[in-house]
């Protein structure tokens, strides 16, 4: 069964049910095979998913504690709160990050080992990486340590102290207990021993988990920096006429045709956007390539009175989500809101409101965002389960009058702000 390889463009309008390709040239199948080793360099500089698992599953694990600790916010009480279930839940996320971070280690360490070379530069350069993050960071180099003890051992038990600051605000904090991890039978390494000999019973997690992140992010950095070097050594073999009037919402590819009356596989190499070429181009002569292209979102403005009172509506039905304290309260809730209110609008602005604020909340906490969208999806891939919009969900606030069913929200986790381009 034959085919033909083509460079071209593909479209495909938001019902259409195909694509439309547009033919420009024939290439070789070798050709064919190249573009896609090069479209692979784009997208894995843009799909940083291990890294992304990593920083969520911190992020995680500090929102939640944010939300016990600032329970009354959310309609919750403090003296209420189940803390040996809140306990065991805090450590689930901590072992899920754990997990994540050996995931991340290992999946770059294969990639590089794979795309490289065991004996070359990049490769040597990654070691390094990790060998200066666990050298700077005891929170790296314990944790990396834990990881291990919790697959040996199980998930350490945990306590939470809460006490009184200087100025009268509450401090919250999840600890370890030194005497449980030193009397388990476990080998710790020396570097993690001469730690735990040296630290108090109560050994602060958030602290450590924030020391290791700094170094798992010193990691990530390197890797960035070799990739986006990576890309620009191989623009010169896809940059050219083919660019030429490529208009808004067309994308370029090579293009994989079955020439058989029969049939046969279709496949397609997304090209890089102009913009990505121009932008590693731009990143690779600066002094801070990562820095360069990543930075950081803008703070949010100070809210006027009248959108804080919208959040605090919003804030308590989100905890009645949360914590339900009797049946069909979620229904009261929204239900005593429109009445006070005598309108629907304040409430709904408040949950736009509140979202807004917890995803740069999240966004701040992750710290290095998302690459931007550079390599165009498959268009297969664009025509999956379609999701709800914000919109589509608030228009159903309203129905809770007329239908007062017990109502469950799924779990949302927390979102990466997509990155903005100096």
């Amino acid at each position: 069964m034959g085919h033909r390889y083509a460079v071209g463009i593909w479209t495909q309008k938001p019902d259409q049910k195909g694509m439309t390709v547009s033919h420009r040239r024939d290439i070789s199948e070798a050709e064919y095979d190249r573009y896609g080793v090069i479209a692979g360099k784009f997208l894995t500089l843009q799909e940083r998913r291990a890294f992304q698992f990593l920083e969520r599953s911190s992020s995680e694990l500090k929102s939640i504690l944010s939300a016990y600790v600032n329970i009354e916010n959310l309609g919750g009480s403090f003296r209420k709160i189940n803390w040996r279930q809140a306990g065991a839940l805090l450590m689930e996320r901590l072992a899920t990050w754990l997990a994540a971070t050996r995931l991340y280690l290992e999946s770059e360490r294969d990639f590089m080992m794979s795309a490289f070379g065991e004996g070359s530069a990049q490769f040597l350069s990654f070691k390094k990486s990790m060998s200066g993050a666990f050298d700077a960071h005891e929170g790296y180099r314990f944790l990396y340590n834990l990881r291990d003890y919790t697959q040996h051992c199980g998930i350490p038990s945990s306590g939470i102290t809460v006490s009184s600051g200087s100025n009268g605000q509450r401090l919250t904090c999840l600890h370890l207990n030194r005497s449980e991890l030193l009397s388990a039978r476990f080998k710790w390494s020396r570097h993690a021993k001469s730690l735990l000999q040296g630290w108090p019973e109560k050994i602060e997690i958030i602290p450590l988990m924030d020391d290791a992140m700094a170094g798992y992010l010193e990691i990530e950095r390197n890797t960035l920096r070799m990739l986006i070097e990576d890309c620009a050594a191989v623009i010169e073999e896809i940059r050219g006429s083919d660019y030429e009037d490529v208009e808004p919402g067309a994308n370029l590819a090579a293009f994989k045709i079955p020439t058989s009356s029969s049939g046969g596989d279709f496949s397609l190499h997304p090209f890089p956007t102009l913009q990505a070429l121009q932008a590693i181009e731009s990143a690779v002569r600066a002094e801070d390539p990562v820095s360069h292209i990543f930075s950081r979102a803008t703070p949010p403005p100070d809210m006027v009175p009248t959108v804080r009172q919208a959040n605090r509506r919003a804030e308590a039905v989100l905890s009645s989500f949360i914590n339900p304290q009797e049946p069909d309260q979620v229904v009261k809730v929204i239900n005593g809101i429109i009445d006070d209110d005598g309108d629907v609008t304040p409430l709904i602005s408040g949950l736009v409101n509140t979202s807004a604020q917890l995803t740069y909340a999240l966004s701040m906490l992750l710290g290095l965002h998302r690459f931007p969208c550079w390599v165009p999806s498959h268009p297969r891939v664009n025509r999956g389960r379609p999701e709800l919009s914000i919109g589509q969900v608030l228009t159903e606030l309203p129905r809770i009058r007329l239908s007062p069913v017990a109502v469950r929200v799924g779990s949302v986790g927390p979102c990466s702000t997509p990155i903005s381009l100096k």
